[in-house]
């Protein structure tokens, strides 16, 4: 079976501004088996695929690209890698300005729409973020979000991630198919 990749969510925002905690929240939906309880952060390894149904799986990445100095291409080949085939949701961290060997956000979900095809595609910035950073600090004088807007499929909309644990069922949500 061919890999079918369903739903794409990022969560955005610069380097240490909530973006894997943030993504831990989705925890908070009892899917995860965690009685609905976002995993604290000190767990700092998570498995990485969740069975959501009997027929679809998450790939849940709470390192961005940016900070393991992947290049796009390794990004995606490795995101291909873990989804060898069926039914797959994925949900990870990007950092909004090009940082080490991967580009800009725009850049970044752009490469992966193309090679991946998601039916439908998310990003999530935090802002304000848990230091109250806004989108428009992120990466002046663009505006992201009218860019990722420019990109077939793609969805964009703000969280406010001031808050630990809050957003996880919002996000959840666009994991949810019943």
């Amino acid at each position: 079976m061919p890999v079918l990749l369903e739903r794409a969510l990022f969560v955005v925002a610069p380097q240490d501004s909530g973006k894997s905690t943030t993504l831990r929240s989705l925890f908070r939906d009892r899917r995860f088996g965690t009685n609905g309880m976002p995993l604290p952060s000190e767990q700092r390894r998570l498995p990485e695929v969740y069975h959501l149904s009997n027929e679809r799986r998450l790939y849940l990445r709470l390192t961005s690209p940016h900070e393991s100095g992947e290049t796009p291409k390794q990004f995606i080949d490795k995101t291909k890698d873990k989804m060898r085939s069926g039914r797959w949701c994925f949900a990870g961290p990007l950092q909004p300005e090009p940082y080490k060997k991967m580009p800009d956000v725009v850049a970044s979900v752009r490469a992966f729409s193309e090679a991946l095809e998601p039916e439908r595609l998310r990003v999530a910035f935090l802002s304000p973020d848990r230091h109250s950073r806004v989108l428009g600090d992120f990466f002046p004088p663009h505006d992201l979000s009218q860019e990722l807007l420019s990109i077939e499929g793609v969805e964009v909309l703000c969280i406010d991630g001031r808050q630990k644990g809050k957003n996880g069922l919002l996000l959840a949500d666009f994991l949810d198919f019943t």
